[in-house]
């Protein structure tokens, strides 16, 4: 059994302090996800750190609601929760859009960030997404998995419904494809 399975179990058991490091343990992962996830307009105006807050906040009050289905099953049920947060955080933002809109305000809203970082924050996210919509959908979905998402190979493996060597030359092909696009 793996310190995760451990941490879990002590987790199921009350331990709040293993719950804590359970989703530590994904925390990093999880924001490489949601950054890779967030839309240009949305990485303007909330951070993936910020989602990801929100995520583990849900998680932990509702962590006696996960059921584990085997290895991944947690982080999995995280990224559940932190796409919700997009989409609620997407949500937000277009319904703030078109109140602004409506009553005619032009200044940008408090806490938002400005043009020019905007731009540096999503153009990278952006040219990934434009590269990975290029490559063949298996190596795309492969990569996103190992390196946006932070699985294992045995975890994408079982994803993708593959065997591990299978998984490494589609990554590996993937990330090919990716330097060929991205120049």
């Amino acid at each position: 059994m793996d310190s995760s399975e451990l941490l879990l179990q002590a987790a199921r058991s009350g331990d709040e302090a293993a719950l804590d490091d359970l989703l530590a343990r994904h925390l990093g992962r999880l924001v490489r996800f949601v950054q890779a996830s967030m839309s240009a307009g949305l990485a303007g105006t909330v951070t993936a750190e910020d989602i990801v807050q929100e995520a583990a906040i849900v998680a932990a009050r509702r962590f006696p609601e996960f059921e584990d289905r085997g290895p991944g099953a947690f982080y999995g049920w995280l990224v559940s929760i932190a796409r919700f947060k997009l989409s609620e955080a997407e949500r937000a933002r277009h319904a703030d859009k078109r109140s602004r809109v409506q009553f005619g305000e032009v200044e940008r809203p408090a806490g938002s960030t400005s043009p020019s970082l905007h731009a540096m924050r999503s153009e990278d996210g952006v040219r990934l997404r434009a590269a990975l919509a290029e490559i063949r959908p298996d190596q795309a979905q492969a990569v996103r998995l190992r390196y946006l998402e932070g699985l294992s190979v045995a975890e994408t493996s079982a994803r993708l419904d593959r065997s591990g060597d299978a998984v490494k030359a589609l990554v590996a092909r993937g990330l090919e494809a990716l330097a060929q696009h991205l120049g």
